[in-house]
């Protein structure tokens, strides 16, 4: 990077251009004289540093104003295609990657498998690698138009150093490699890593039009559990980044994540055909049923899904009346495999807490499984804002 002296003519010219492209950023459409009003520059000055923008690629010109009288004065917005930014979201069996643009708009997304033989740290890294580049080449770009990148990770990530900790089972021995620092000798960009759950989280609030001072709570139940809280629109990540970890939270039938994630609500099924003594429907639960078709199963009023979700859901307001006790989050979001099926597990977990003295809003993921990698562009995105000015010097 090239420093520059402060108070040197090319230093104030940076610091020019930077004030006029933060007031575009966060004003919208303006024009030069606009412009010139807010930020007390002398007009000549701001069209210098305008025409330094637009040849950059930061700035575009966009319509005129609707000026009353005399010629109408032409628009600047911020272009938000100049640069682009990267999402990913790691799991346990796949990861979701997004490319976007600096406005949050996704330009290009992948899915893609986590193979069996990536179980070293090392392979996991160059897995990663490969797939990034795939998704670069795939949108017909390059590391060059890149300015942040951010990973959601599946495990406890310490907000003082970025280390990894508790990952989920199939990737468990890859916590060193999945760290901050280790992910950022991978790529020539600035990384940021957060845990998978409070993207999500950060996803939904951001979507949901809460006031600033309002708490909620993103409660993700599936493959496994766990939980994302906000308070006045910030993370709260808790002693080491352990806040939200839900799992251990125990029960009346036990250990939280056994009970209510998709492993969990299928040994549900097979308790209660074994209480229903039907042999078929005994059959039926000890097959290799999912909890997405169990679910198909109670849309379709099946008698022993009926029982089945019914269980399940008063074990689930159990734990929303036990988190509600201690967190009592304005807002509470089911998200997850899961989670999502809002139709089926809304109303009977309404029914259950309707004597709940501080009762939150319930709803369902608005992004159905796309709320990490959102989350992973939303903070990729304030990222490259932030090294926005460092670009200009380089």
């Amino acid at each position: 990077m090239r420093m520059q002296t402060a108070g040197t003519p090319q230093a104030m010219r940076n610091l020019n251009e930077y004030l006029i492209l933060d007031k575009i950023i966060s004003g919208g459409p303006q024009s030069r004289a606009d412009l010139s009003r807010h930020t007390g520059l002398s007009k000549p000055t701001v069209s210098s540093a305008i025409g330094q923008l637009i040849e950059r690629g930061l700035v575009r010109e966009t319509g005129r104003a609707e000026n009353a009288q005399g010629r109408k004065a032409t628009l600047l917005e911020f272009n938000p295609t100049c640069f682009y930014i990267i999402g990913a979201e790691l799991g346990g069996s796949r990861m979701r990657l997004a490319l976007a643009d600096m406005s949050g708009g996704v330009v290009h997304v992948q899915q893609l498998p986590l193979p069996e033989n990536v179980a070293t740290g090392t392979a996991l890294q160059d897995y990663l690698v490969q797939a990034l580049d795939g998704l670069l080449a795939a949108a017909g770009q390059g590391w060059d138009k890149i300015r942040a990148a951010a990973f959601g990770i599946p495990g406890v990530v310490d907000p003082a150093d970025g280390t990894v900790s508790d990952l989920v089972a199939p990737l468990q021995g890859c916590e060193a490699a999945l760290s901050k620092a280790a992910l950022a000798e991978l790529f020539p960009v600035p990384v940021v890593t957060e845990n998978d759950v409070n993207l999500a989280a950060m996803a939904e609030y951001s979507g949901s039009g809460a006031a600033a001072g309002q708490s909620l709570l993103y409660f993700s139940i599936g493959e496994g559990t766990g939980g994302g809280l906000i308070i006045q629109g910030e993370i709260y990540r808790g002693y080491g980044g352990g806040a939200g970890e839900l799992a251990n939270l125990m029960l009346s039938a036990g250990r939280l994540e056994e009970v209510l994630s998709a492993d969990g609500l299928l040994r549900l099924a097979a308790q209660k055909a074994g209480e229903h003594g039907n042999p078929a429907e005994t059959r039926l639960a000890e097959t290799a049923i999912t909890a997405e078709q169990l679910i198909g199963n109670v849309r379709q009023g099946e008698p022993l899904a009926l029982a089945v979700i019914d269980a399940y859901c008063s074990l689930l307001a159990e734990a929303v009346g036990s988190i509600c006790a201690v967190m009592a989050p304005g807002t509470i979001i089911l998200g997850g495999e899961l989670g999502r099926h809002g139709d089926v597990l809304l109303p009977r977990l309404e029914a259950r807490l309707s004597g709940l003295q501080r009762k939150p809003r319930l709803a369902a993921s608005g992004n159905g499984d796309r709320d990490v990698v959102l989350g992973a562009v939303q903070i990729a995105v304030q990222s490259a804002f932030r090294h926005l000015r460092d670009m200009r010097e380089q």
